[in-house]
Formats: structure tokens, sequence, C-alpha cells
């Protein structure tokens, strides 16, 4: 899968003032909002209180109510009632709208307060009933806008939501891989759930500079960040505080403006790309070599079906039937057998990747490399199979 090319990282100066002026205004912003999961515990514990609250008073006045009625009737010899326990029996008796009527009343308080209990049992179902049902729809409504978590692992998360991050995320789920989505919209909710599965995506409803919420969204276990928020200012505030919390996070980017390249790769950013220089290489390749543009057009999307076409990347593991073997071995069985052709290996030298273009015939193939190549739809499976890994650098289950 080719969604996330190498960027040609050219140098370009550091944030202008009015870029470190948006900086500040949105720092200052972000710490002077209460955070949605402070806002969370807080409303739960109030929920709570009032609900101890309401049971407590409850209690009391049917304890109340049972000892009235048990002493109003103590006085009538014609009375059922004899004592505490008897009063509490017809009581529960009277609440639950059973209504055995093995003991009631005869006295006229003792009734009045029987007829007060008959009435209070409508009250107590009833709030029963709201309570029980406004609780489910609680639940129905966290459960919808994410609160309740994902157990998402090895996904993208995508902070901020809109035709440019949908695009993105209908090409991961060709390639099998999960999304777990931000948005600041609820509109978004439904139109997201409606395109894809919930297995594959899952939304978060949140504001998109609130970095604990995005625990929910699985960001412990993500293996890509991708913060595509409104401006480029916004996208590189939203990394260093996410930074601060989570110091080894992948980043990728794609700029408005292309200046800001070294700014973000400062800041950590793994790929930096800029949309405008992609699209005008393209746009480019169209005006003089029109075929060349359509085939890297096609390489750039994901190849699910026969006469589709697409450069993946697997891992090689110690397992794999060409590690140990040289480049021009590799090259000529895959396109012997596979109808694959091997353009590239990845390594990893010094902590970091080199990509090696068109290697020469006597690199040798290593255990960590990654093989680049490109392949159809129909032979994915195939070396999925046989190189024992999902294609790309994600982990898909």
């Amino acid at each position: 899968m080719a969604i996330h090319p190498s960027a040609t990282l050219a140098s370009g100066p550091c944030c202008n003032s009015e870029v470190a002026c948006g900086m500040r205004e949105s720092l200052v912003d972000s710490r002077l909002q209460l955070p949605d999961t402070a806002s969370d515990g807080l409303r739960d514990c109030l929920m709570k209180s009032r609900l101890l609250r309401l049971v407590g008073l409850l209690l009391v006045a049917w304890v109340a109510a049972v000892l009235l009625l048990a002493t109003f009737e103590s006085y009538e010899a014609e009375s059922s009632i004899h004592g505490f326990w008897d009063a509490a029996w017809y009581s529960l008796v009277t609440l639950t709208t059973v209504g055995y009527g093995d003991m009631y009343p005869v006295s006229t308080a003792g009734r009045i307060i029987g007829v007060l209990l008959l009435v209070g049992s409508l009250g107590v179902l009833g709030t029963l009933v709201f309570k029980v049902s406004g609780h489910i729809h609680q639940l129905r409504e966290r459960r919808k806008m994410g609160h309740t978590g994902t157990d998402f692992k090895h996904h993208v998360m995508i902070i901020g939501w809109n035709e440019f991050a949908r695009t993105i995320t209908e090409q991961l789920i060709r390639a099998n891989c999960k999304v777990a989505v931000v948005t600041d919209r609820k509109d978004d909710i439904d139109l997201i759930n409606g395109q894809f599965a919930k297995e594959r995506v899952f939304v978060l409803f949140s504001e998109l500079r609130d970095v604990g919420m995005l625990s929910k969204a699985g960001i412990d276990d993500a293996s890509t960040i991708l913060p595509n928020l409104p401006t480029d200012t916004d996208n590189l505030i939203a990394i260093l505080n996410i930074r601060k919390e989570f110091p080894d996070k992948q980043f990728i980017v794609a700029l408005d403006s292309p200046d800001l390249k070294s700014t973000f790769q400062t800041a950590g950013v793994t790929y930096v790309l800029s949309r405008n220089e992609i699209a005008s290489k393209l746009i480019a390749s169209y005006m003089f070599e029109p075929d060349v543009a359509d085939y890297e057009t096609d390489l750039l999307t994901s190849a699910t079906e026969a006469g589709e076409y697409d450069i993946q990347q697997f891992r090689v593991t110690k397992d794999n039937p060409f590690c140990g073997k040289t480049y021009g071995e590799a090259f000529s069985e895959l396109k012997a057998k596979h109808n694959v052709v091997l353009i590239g290996i990845s390594k990893l030298q010094q902590s970091a990747r080199t990509l090696i273009k068109l290697p020469s015939d006597d690199v040798a193939v290593e255990a960590g490399d990654y093989l680049l190549m490109v392949l159809g739809g129909s032979s994915e499976a195939g070396i999925s199979e046989m190189f024992h890994v999902n294609q790309g650098m994600l982990e898909v289950p």
C-alpha cells in the first residue's frame, strides 16, 4: 500500500511570527479549557450524589410512613396490622402494587397513609423506570460518542474529520487496517458509522485539543497518528501536546505550507508531506507524460482485485523464504512465480530506516528488512501467506 510515500524533506524556516502568535493563542485557549475527561468525571460524581440523596430521602419517607401507620393502627382492635413489621409488609405489598389483601388499615389516619403509599408506589415505579431508561440512553450515547473506549491495537489514529480524512480511511480499510477517528462534530458520528464498519473504524467525539480523551481512542496502542486539524498551526500544537504525554509515538502530517517542513521535523514528526507539492508534481506529470501519471495514481491506491496494482512493503522475518538470499535471487523468483516486481529494500541502519531503490543483485535480504514490490490485487494474499506477515508496517490482525 502506498498511502504515505516518503516526502522530500526540504529545509524551511522556523515558525514565523504569525505562526508563533497563533501557537501562543492556541496554547492559552487549551490551558483555559476544562478537559472532557475532567467534566465527565465531575458529571458522574454529581449524578451518583443526586441518586444517593434521592434514595436516602425515599428511605426516610418510607420508614416514617411505616412508623406512623403502625402507630395509628395499634389503637384499632379490628386492624390486621400489628406492629412495625406488619406495617412494613403492607407498605411493600402496596408499593409493588401486588395487594394481597391479607393486611389493610382500618383507621382513618392509616387509610390516608395507605392512599399516600399507593400514590407513592406509582411515583416510585415511574422514577425507577425513568432512571433506568435514562441510564440506558446515557450508556448508548456514551458508546455512540466513543466515551466507553475501544480495544483497537496497532491502528491509525486520525484527529479531525473531513473529506481528506475520509479518503485516507477508505484506503486504510482496503488495506485491512483499523482506524480510530477523533472528531468534534456530532454529525460526523452517524456519517462515519454509516460508511464504515464499526469493527474497522472507531469514532470518538471529543474536543480535538483534549489529549486526555485520546486514551479512549486507544492512543497507547496506536501505531501512527495523523493530526488533521484546520491549520498547520493547530496541527503543530496538537503534536507538541501529544508528545508531552506520548513521546514515542509516530506522526504523519500533511502540510498546507511547505515552508514549515523543518519545524514539524524538529517537533518529532516522522513523515512530513506537502499537499500542494504532491498534487503539483502529479499534475505536471499528466501534462507531459499522462500514461506515467495514470500508473502513479494507480500505484498510490490499494489494490484489492485483479487488474489493480499497488506498491506494497512486507517485513522480512527469520522464516521468510528469502531471508539470507540476495536481492537478485528474490527478484527473479518473485517475478517468475508470482508476477511480482521487487523494486527496493528498506533496511534499519543506526536506528533509522534507509530505503535502497533498485538495489544491486548482491544486496543481502536480512531479517528486519522490508521488501518493496509492485503487485496486483490478486497476488497480495499469496505473498502474505508466503511471508507469514501482512503488508505494511502496521500489525494488521
